[in-house]
């Protein structure tokens, strides 16, 4: 027991504690990162963020580490202490396009997924040049945004579908029914704008309408509207 206290008391001493704790710091963070992709079953998870958070981290420290030493060993040798992280975020793409996939329907996806996989490099240099605060920032707000982003994108297009406008497309025996048309929706109260009126080959016309309506079950009452008069031959609505 002598002998251990001293070398203990040595280590934390040491520069090897600051490692210890910069390394300790990128495996926590970039865990964090890894652990919501692995709930969502992303083929990115916790070990693949961990290990690159924790193998960027040593990387950067030894580019620094070896900056300082080469400075003290010769006068005439000037390193850039970040050229090695530099070309670690250059690396990291390969990882990163591994995971990003084209499918049938030329939908692409993983772009999320190659982006924390970029995150936790960046995470993990950021934490081995000691800047604690700034990469655990970085991982709040990554995590904030990964899980905040699909809310915001649905109350997005809940407000976009209230003010989406409604294509009606009548198809009219004769002129007259232009009028019928337009009157009814307006003593309805739709407001109707963009018209667009086409001769047909037959003699019939085609009367084509944007019109705003909020709710889905308008939409039928519009169309059973349209469908009682008289000069309307057919009625196609897109929403």
């Amino acid at each position: 027991m002598t002998i251990e206290f001293p070398l203990l008391a040595s280590f934390f001493q040491s520069a090897n504690l600051t490692i210890l704790i910069k390394m300790t710091v990128a495996m926590l963070l970039g865990g964090m990162i890894g652990l919501e992709r692995e709930l969502k079953h992303k083929p990115v998870g916790v070990k693949t963020c961990v290990i690159i958070a924790v193998t960027t981290c040593v990387l950067t420290i030894v580019s620094i580490q070896a900056a300082e030493h080469y400075a003290q060993v010769s006068e005439n040798i000037r390193t850039d202490p970040m050229r090695l992280a530099a070309q670690v975020i250059s690396g990291i793409g390969f990882l990163g396009a591994g995971v990003i996939l084209r499918k049938s329907n030329d939908a692409i996806s993983g772009l999320t997924t190659a982006a924390i996989i970029w995150a936790a490099a960046g995470i993990g240099i950021a934490t081995g040049a000691g800047f604690f605060f700034d990469a655990t920032v970085a991982t709040l707000m990554i995590l904030l945004a990964v899980r905040l982003g699909p809310a915001v994108q649905q109350l997005v297009r809940r407000s976009r579908r209230k003010t989406r406008k409604t294509r009606i497309n009548v198809l009219l025996n004769n002129a007259q029914g232009i009028a019928k048309v337009t009157d009814l929706l307006i003593s309805n109260q739709y407001r109707a704008d963009n018209f667009a009126i086409k001769d047909q080959p037959n003699g019939e016309l085609k009367l084509s309408i944007k019109c705003l309506i909020t709710d889905r079950a308008k939409v039928q009452q519009v169309y059973l509207l349209l469908k009682d008069l008289p000069e309307v031959i057919s009625v196609d609505l897109e929403n």
